[in-house]
């Protein structure tokens, strides 16, 4: 809490319960608020990953499911219940728990946030500009988590110029492992993943959808004689994405992870990082290889570049071009002192800018505003 804050009981609500970057910052920031004093309530449609991790953080749990299509009497029965449990502050994300929880908030006249992730159906129907542009006239707070988004929201929302506020993501910053610990789990992975000591592994995170883009990391793989590549996630695209690796001429040299809580034992393994998304808003997996001191190659686009600073901490590369993405990831393989420092750089970025406590702080003061 700021200085001079009191308490608060602060719900934070998204519809889906993942996996997925937006769920992940959710239970990190109950956890983080919760640490800091507040008391926190998770709430859902439904129950799965994240209902899943914050009930095991202690955290309480709402599961609050609506009927297929609209609901309109979700609102008052929600506006009831966050009365009777004497809610403070309601922060809800995306899209659906920002329209349901911000008109269910603003009927018990509780303050509300709503937090974007990224463009995807933000502004696509001409119906989701509108009902944003009334919760916001009616007193909802709009945060993107990216000045990017902030100005990509602003247009296609129509909002005049600082009206939707910008709190980056963040995530907690565990000690990295020691020189002989990152040794041995380097050793240990690869050998789960069945990959000789001394071939190159370029590591990404991230649910297989077409957004993800993670054909043009095949492809570029393709162009790098004995790369591996490693894909942590789950999602509609595997079998395509096997299909394009056999004809490619790389499955021996791809691994589809499947969803993994171990990440950061998949981090210490890698060589790279490589974020070849088409669209982000700014995606925690970035955030996390930096803090794992790995460096990052990643397409310029969201806010991407608003965490990896180009030749500093990582390289950024047009979306959806393997010749340029293989380029850069053999530039950075292929010069590993280079390579360490950028790994450095990325470490003390994120501990300065993209910490959970630093994200959990900005969204207290929005709070408390």
């Amino acid at each position: 809490m700021s200085a001079g804050s009191r308490p608060l009981r602060v719900l934070l609500a998204l519809e889906s319960s993942g996996p997925g970057g937006a769920e992940h910052m959710v239970v990190q920031l109950a956890r983080e608020l919760r640490r800091r004093g507040d008391t926190v309530i998770v709430a859902s449609m439904r129950p799965g990953w994240m209902t899943e991790r914050a009930a095991a953080a202690g955290i309480p749990v709402w599961i609050a499911a609506q009927r297929r299509g609209l609901d309109p009497l979700w609102i008052p029965r929600f506006a009831q219940r966050l009365r009777r449990e004497r809610i403070d502050v309601v922060h809800s994300h995306e899209f659906a728990m920002n329209v349901y929880c911000g008109a269910a908030a603003r009927l018990a006249a509780i303050p509300s946030i709503a937090t974007l992730h990224g463009r995807h159906w933000a502004t696509e129907a001409r119906r989701r500009a509108l009902a944003y542009r009334a919760l916001h006239r009616f007193g909802m707070r709009i945060v993107a988590v990216s000045h990017d988004l902030a100005r990509f929201l602003t247009e296609g929302l129509g909002l005049s110029d600082g009206a939707i506020d910008v709190v980056y993501n963040g995530i907690d910053l565990p000690q990295p492992p020691s020189v002989a610990e990152r040794a041995r789990l380097r050793a240990e992975v690869r050998a789960e993943l069945a990959l000789a000591s001394g071939t190159e592994l370029a590591l990404a995170v991230g649910n297989l959808y077409p957004v993800k883009d993670h054909a043009t990391l095949l492809q570029a793989a393709a162009l790098r004689s004995g790369l591996a590549v490693a894909i942590a996630g789950r999602g509609g695209e595997e079998q395509r994405l096997r299909a394009l690796a056999g004809a490619l001429g790389v499955a021996d040299r791809v691994r589809l992870l499947g969803l993994r809580d171990d990440v950061a034992r998949l981090l210490a393994a890698a060589d790279v990082f490589v974020q070849p998304s088409r669209s982000e808003g700014l995606p925690l997996a970035v955030l996390e290889a930096m803090a794992a001191g790995l460096p990052v190659v990643a397409s310029r686009v969201g806010g991407i570049h608003e965490a990896v600073v180009d030749g500093e901490t990582g390289l950024l590369v047009g979306p959806g071009e393997p010749d340029v993405l293989a380029a850069a990831i053999a530039r950075v393989l292929d010069t590993p002192g280079w390579r360490e420092a950028l790994g450095h750089e990325g470490r003390v970025r994120v501990e300065q800018e993209f910490s959970v406590a630093r994200m959990a702080q900005r969204y207290r003061a929005l709070y408390d505003a």
